[in-house]
């Protein structure tokens, strides 16, 4: 039980709380890691929608094609080194999929398998793959 100390203590006032500060870094959560993949994945579209449109217009010289590969690999690698953290042994980690899934998340769950089944990069799509059940299961 909290006593009324302890609330007190949380506002900051008086000398006693002035090293008292806490910061929490979270670039480490799990939470974080799915929303930067969930951000990455979902924005590179929109981008690398943009991007053609601009180098079809503006440049013929150069090969559509490969800028967007270049686009995707660099997209979907780093997304990658986002929901590589998520360990699904770990309850904290499962827990805050359920709470964070949703369908935008589902979404770029989706795509990553794809991009890495055409890649022939299956051991990131099973890691991937039970990430996305998870979610499904409690994703209305």
């Amino acid at each position: 039980m909290i006593g009324i100390e302890d609330i007190f203590n949380l506002f900051p006032g008086g000398d006693d709380n002035e090293n008292n500060t806490t910061y929490v870094d979270i670039t480490s959560t799990p939470i974080y890691w799915l929303g930067m993949h969930k951000k990455l994945i979902l924005n590179h579209i929109n981008f690398k929608k943009k991007v053609i449109s601009f180098f079809k217009k503006n440049n013929d010289e150069l090969d559509i094609a490969d800028i967007e590969k270049a686009g995707e690999f660099v997209a979907y690698n780093r997304a990658w080194s986002y929901i590589k953290k998520i360990n699904m042994e770990n309850e904290d980690h499962v827990a805050d999929i359920v709470s964070y899934g949703d369908d935008a998340l589902n979404c770029s769950l989706e795509l990553a398998i794809k991009h890495f089944q055409n890649t022939e990069e299956y051991e990131k799509c099973a890691h991937i793959l039970k990430v996305l059940k998870k979610s499904q299961e409690f994703t209305l």
